[in-house]
């Protein structure tokens, strides 16, 4: 047997990824209380997926790589698809694997309309000079 296969574990870990980028399709984004590798707890958003049986825990980087796609909002994040890849990074002196998150190839990114700009207000008498200023 196999680690994993004792100790499964209910979150993604980059060696899941099998050294391969995958496109998901987010189902859910839930603030949930984590255990950290130091046993303290801690409020992360956890990422769940259609058609996958392991969630992600979103960190810092990844938060911002899923908000850049798909906006700030959770809610607007449902439906929406990003694409894991695997990587590595370095923590405490050490190069670990890890998954990051970028937008899948092709796909645009969901950026909420800027507002339209107000036409501005007509100019007063006063506003209006014969005089070229060159």
């Amino acid at each position: 047997m196999k680690r994993e296969e004792v100790f499964p574990s209910k979150y993604l870990k980059a060696s899941d990824l099998g050294g391969k980028p995958v496109v998901v399709t987010i189902k859910d984004a839930r603030f949930e209380i984590l255990k950290g590798t130091d046993g303290k707890e801690q409020g992360k958003v956890v990422l769940y997926f259609n058609k996958t049986k392991k969630a992600l825990p979103l960190n810092r980087v990844n938060w911002d790589a899923v908000a850049d796609i798909l906006g700030d909002d959770t809610d607007d994040w449902i439906g929406g698809k990003i694409e894991l890849y695997p990587t590595t990074t370095e923590m405490a002196g050490k190069t670990i694997p890890c998954i990051r998150v970028r937008q899948p190839n092709g796909a645009l990114p969901l950026k909420k309309a800027a507002p339209p700009e107000e036409d501005p207000p007509p100019p007063s008498d006063d506003d209006i000079r014969d005089e070229i200023p060159f």
